[in-house]
């Protein structure tokens, strides 16, 4: 319950438990059916009580028939008392249904039931009007004007809040949006500035001193098998962080590079080609979820060919695995382990000799 929800509840209870009985009560000597208001008052209480409902934390959503029946309420109640009541009292506490029932008409728009709430001040006019008409008061448009100013202020007064709430949330959800683009850009500058610090590395510790050997080396040099595997090796790392920077974190290179010395061939490829499909934060816990998905992956699969590809789209990721059967089932069974540890994918898988083909859509 928020603090605007608690606030608003505290002042209908008040209003409800404190103001409307007691000037019932005080009020019900005046009255020739005294049943009749008692009634109508805790009929009143009771729908007023059901309509704030919502700053229980219950749903806003109140069905069509519901909010007839509680705009009903309200010229039934002004039926129960003011007919009964001699003209002098209209404008006393004796007549109090015209305030206490507009707890009822405000809950109605506060939960976009516009239309019956206005129903409910018309029907309420009428009968008021009907009872001015037949009376004896003089200046009858100003007492009827008086009669009618609480369902006047209430009833515009709650129009300009439950719009100033409806601005305020859409002003809310836009703010959160440009945040979430915010972050995810934020997010997007950072992987790619680690990135080209890690390209950076591999360049000043890796490629350049493997240069430098190659160089140096005579071309009948026992070495060149090593430094061609080394040359390979960091190939596919550079071509890993070009391609798919997005797919690689510390855990995926670490099981990439242990992967390949184990002679696996592994080709992890992004080709969304829209940078809104980057932007969106549910896009990034996507890739969250394929990063964590993808190590234990490449754990599994021995000395299988493996390829993870985010298609243009981004709405999927495909990992295909050529090996033996026995390898195939590691691969899956490390994917339904990771389902199991609750991570949000929709695995959908295909095995068949030793061939694994797998669709991984966002849960």
């Amino acid at each position: 319950m928020t603090g605007v929800q608690r606030a608003c509840l505290v002042g209908a209870l008040i209003w409800f438990f404190s103001h409307g009985p007691l000037v019932a009560a005080l009020s019900l000597g005046r009255h020739p059916h005294p049943w009749l208001a008692v009634l109508a008052l805790v009929v009143v209480l009771v729908t007023g009580l059901w309509a704030i409902r919502p700053l229980l934390g219950r749903p806003l959503d109140l069905p069509l028939p519901q909010a007839l029946a509680m705009a009903a309420v309200v010229p039934l109640s002004g039926l129960a008392l003011t007919p009964f009541l001699d003209p002098t009292l209209w404008r006393t506490y004796a007549n109090w249904w015209p305030g206490l029932t507009q707890i009822i008409v405000a809950a109605l728009i506060m939960r976009r039931r516009w239309f019956p709430a206005l129903l409910a001040e018309l029907a309420s006019a009428l009968v008021l009007g009907v009872c001015v008409l037949g009376s004896d008061l003089p200046n009858r448009a100003v007492a009827f004007a008086a009669l009618n100013q609480p369902a006047i202020v209430w009833f515009s007064a709650t129009l300009g809040v439950r719009y100033l709430f409806d601005r305020t949330a859409r002003d809310v959800a836009r703010f959160a949006a440009d945040t979430g683009r915010a972050v995810a850009a934020r997010a997007a500058t950072e992987a790619r500035e680690a990135s080209a610090g890690q390209r950076r590395n591999d360049l000043e510790h890796s490629a350049v001193p493997l240069l430098r050997r190659v160089s140096a080396a005579a071309v009948d040099a026992p070495t060149w098998p090593l430094m061609s595997r080394a040359a390979l090796s960091l190939e596919r790392r550079l071509r890993d962080d070009l391609r798919a920077r997005e797919l690689l974190d510390d855990a995926v290179r670490t099981a990439l590079r242990q992967a390949r010395d184990r002679g696996c061939e592994v080709d992890v490829v992004d080709d969304r080609a829209r940078p809104d499909d980057r932007a969106r934060p549910d896009g990034r816990e996507f890739l969250t979820d394929l990063r964590t998905v993808f190590a234990p992956v490449l754990a599994a699969c021995g000395t299988a060919r493996v390829t993870l590809r985010l298609p243009p789209d981004g709405t999927h990721a495909t990992l295909a695995v050529d090996g033996t059967p026995a390898e195939a089932a590691e691969v899956a069974a490390a994917l339904r382990l990771a389902v199991l540890r609750g991570i949000a994918l929709d695995v959908r898988s295909d095995v068949s000799d030793g061939s694994l083909w797998v669709e991984l859509h966002r849960g």
